[in-house]
């Protein structure tokens, strides 16, 4: 009896211990510190302020389209893209609001830029843009790429036609108009 009393207790910890371990959370996973500003700063690549856009979540990853308007290092180009790993060891940053600014501290040297939650990337309040100038300067703007240039294309080699033959349609028409109205009049009189 005191056996199977002790077999029980052990399955139900066995148990217990298995329903904590599955039901715990993915962010529980991510062991990283995020360290000092600075810190971050030499990590990362890229480092800009920029507006979601659009989120694309693909299983635990996530994909962002962003309209970049200030950098402070890297050259990202005005409509950009980010990239945040899932999963459980990932600590990626989750789905983020459209229509919120953001300052991305990013890895890579090209779009789709990678970011964690591990590397500083936040809501971009007053308090943190101005941590960052204080460390890196004003930065710059982003401005959207110029509008392509118009090229002439010629359509035909021959000449524009002359006066007569343009002006020909318009005085066929208004000849026919006047024959119908004195068409018109003497039916009218009779």
């Amino acid at each position: 009896m005191i056996r199977a009393a002790r077999l029980a207790a052990v399955l139900l910890l066995a148990c217990l211990g298995l329903v904590l371990t599955v039901s715990s959370p993915a962010s529980a996973a991510c062991t990283c510190k995020q360290g000092q500003l600075e810190q971050q700063v030499k990590r990362a690549d890229a480092i800009f302020i920029g507006t979601i856009d659009k989120v694309e979540p693909a299983g635990n990853d996530y994909t962002y389209d962003i309209t970049a308007s200030r950098a402070y290092q890297g050259s990202p180009e005005r409509s950009t893209q980010v990239f945040s790993a899932g999963g459980k060891s990932a600590c990626g940053l989750g789905e983020l609001s459209v229509g919120t600014t953001y300052v991305f501290l990013a890895t890579g040297t090209a779009a789709p830029y990678d970011a964690d939650s591990c590397g500083g990337t936040s809501v971009a309040n007053p308090t943190k843009v101005a941590k960052i100038e204080k460390l890196l300067g004003e930065g710059t703007s982003v401005e959207p790429p110029p509008p392509p240039k118009a090229v002439l294309t010629k359509v035909e080699d021959s000449a524009p036609p002359g006066f007569a033959r343009a002006a020909a349609p318009g005085a066929a028409a208004a000849i026919i108009g006047l024959l119908g109205l004195v068409v018109v009049r003497r039916l009218a009189r009779h």
